[in-house]
């Protein structure tokens, strides 16, 4: 038996409009914040890496230097050149909504595609964590017979976890800590407010 969802067609296009864009642009803050958060933990540890295992050799000055333009980069992308791609995201958005003919279909359509990318999102994390348990289990055997005497599996289980960590922190961590769907609606509609 299909079940048919329906939507609540009385929402005003503009306003639909303004509403995806406010969500996207929320998803696009708290990916430059976990990004931020990111720098304390990951940069730190590769340094301890290189200093424990290779201290005659420090590339970890060419990992901090990727990072940080990774890190501006992200930077510009969200706050940035923001207003030239809203600008821009605005007139293409107008522009579908104008060639498409059945404007309440458009809108269901475009809650389809968001709750697609929220299950492709949780679903790369599973994937992401199944092959990393996977590569741990294969780091630690090659480990354990080729070098016995030194156990620096321990430093790709901790890496490997970090990364883990901040993916589920970006699926689901931010509604684990008060920024999930009640904090995402409170500041959507405050960037719609500041739109009108």
């Amino acid at each position: 038996m299909n079940k048919m969802i329906t939507f609540n067609m009385n929402i005003n296009s503009s306003d639909h409009q303004l509403r995806l864009k406010a969500a996207k642009r929320i998803e696009e803050i708290k990916g430059f914040y976990t990004h931020l958060i990111a720098t304390f933990f990951i940069p730190p540890f590769l340094i301890f890496i290189n200093l424990k295992t290779a201290p005659q050799f420090e590339w970890f000055w060419f990992a901090l230097v990727a990072w940080a333009v990774g890190l501006i980069i992200h930077w510009f992308y969200v706050f940035g050149s923001a207003k030239f791609f809203n600008n821009w995201e605005a007139n293409k958005l107008n522009e579908a909504m104008l060639n498409h003919e059945d404007k309440s279909e458009f809108i269901q359509e475009q809650y389809y595609l968001k709750t697609k990318k929220k299950v492709k999102e949780i679903k790369g994390f599973y994937v992401h964590f199944g092959i990393s348990i996977l590569a741990i289990i294969i780091i630690v055997l090659v480990n354990l017979q080729f070098v016995p005497s030194f156990h620096f599996f321990w430093y790709a289980v901790g890496g490997i976890s970090i990364g883990l960590f901040f993916h589920w922190f970006g699926v689901f961590g931010f509604s684990k800590l008060g920024f999930g769907k009640t904090w995402e609606e409170k500041k959507i509609q405050e960037f719609m407010n500041k739109k009108n």
